[in-house]
This record gives C-alpha cells, sequence and structure tokens, in this order.
C-alpha cells in the first residue's frame, strides 16, 4: 500500500496542463532544492504560471506528495509529444555539490551550505565530483510509487540500471531518469541506487 498525500502541496491548475493522456513513461528527476522549497518556486515563477512541474515529490523523509492528478501533464521535459505521456516525480535532493576545503564545507548551486549529516558521495560524473546522497527511505517510496503508478497506467514495470543518455529513451515505456534523456541532466546523479532501484522495481530480489 502507497501512502500519498494529495492535499498539502496541490498545484494551481496555472501549473501543468489539465489535459487527460494515455501515459507510457515515469520520469525520475531531482527538486535541487531542500524543505520543499521547489514547489514555492513553482508556485512564484513564470508570474505563478510555471509549467515545469512534476505531478509528485518524495521529500528527503520518503513522504510521497501529489501535486496534480498524473492522468495531466506538465511540461517537465519541453519536449511535445512525449511531456503529454509521462509522470514526473521529483525526488528532494540538492544535486551536485561544491567542496569548499579552506572552510571544510560543502556548497550547493544556490550557494547554500550543505548541513545534512549524511556523508557526500564523490564520483566524477558529467563535469562534476560530489554529490547529495538520496535517503533509503526515498528509494523504498520510489519504488511503491513507481509500481502503483504502473498499475493504474498500464505502464510496464521495467526500467534501466543507469543514468546516462541512451539510444530509444523516447520510445521507452517504463521507468526512467532525467538524465538519460540529456547529457546536460544531472539528475538523478550518481548517488542514487540504480541496481538495488531495479531489482526491487521488477521484482527481481
Amino acid at each position: 500500500m502507497v501512502k500519498i498525500n494529495n492535499q498539502t502541496y496541490k498545484l494551481g491548475n496555472n501549473n501543468y496542463i489539465k489535459k487527460r493522456h494515455s501515459k507510457t513513461q515515469i520520469v525520475i528527476g531531482n527538486t535541487f532544492s531542500e524543505n520543499m522549497n521547489h514547489f514555492k518556486g513553482w508556485e512564484t515563477r513564470n508570474g505563478g504560471k510555471f509549467k515545469r512541474t512534476t505531478a509528485y515529490t518524495i521529500d528527503i523523509y520518503g513522504n510521497i506528495y501529489q501535486h496534480y492528478h498524473p492522468e495531466f501533464y506538465s511540461q517537465y521535459l519541453d519536449i511535445t509529444g512525449l511531456d503529454e505521456h509521462i509522470i514526473a516525480i521529483s525526488i528532494e535532493n540538492e544535486g551536485w555539490l561544491v567542496k569548499d576545503i579552506d572552510n571544510h564545507e560543502y556548497i550547493n548551486y544556490v550557494g547554500n551550505i550543505y548541513n545534512r549529516k549524511d556523508e557526500v558521495v564523490e564520483k566524477r560524473w558529467r563535469d562534476q565530483t560530489y554529490w547529495s546522497p538520496y535517503k533509503k527511505e526515498q528509494l523504498i517510496s520510489a519504488v511503491k510509487l513507481s509500481k502503483y503508478l504502473c498499475d493504474t497506467f498500464g505502464i510496464p514495470q521495467q526500467t534501466v540500471s543507469h543514468n546516462t543518455k541512451f539510444d530509444g529513451v523516447h520510445e521507452f515505456k517504463g521507468v526512467i531518469f532525467k538524465s538519460n534523456f540529456d547529457k546536460h541532466f544531472s539528475d538523478l546523479s550518481p548517488a542514487w541506487d540504480y541496481n538495488l532501484f531495479k531489482l526491487q522495481l521488477e521484482n527481481i530480489v
């Protein structure tokens, strides 16, 4: 049973496109923020009409928030003909970090100090080296939510075990990551456990 909060962070009609479409993909990306600040940004950017939103957010504790009904869509990828058929999920995560050697700190891309106790992941990928870690609770919730959405919308319960761009990503039916679409996207990052996500989503373990 997946627990979804569809009241606390509801988006208005100006932040998504209220037209029903069949769904073939679930696309998972980052918030690149903390404390649900990305949601506040969605509501104020572009005069309150920002539409590159996601239907769901999984916060740092693994809580699932629904922002609009997944039968509708947004301009998340900004790819006409594809956005209509995806369900987008945001994982709360700061993304890449910069190491401040002098102060023994890590800084996120908006200039805030990374102050979580979770250990930073170090791996060189897409011109960055340090990454904010994901929580185990987030992966568990991502598996549960993805399974629920696959069952509800008839999406194949399959995924890929990597975060790199690949041919045929637009036609792939299942669960994929934003970074699979373009080499300039860094989410999800190397901090995500792709193999474990695949094993659990596809009921291999």
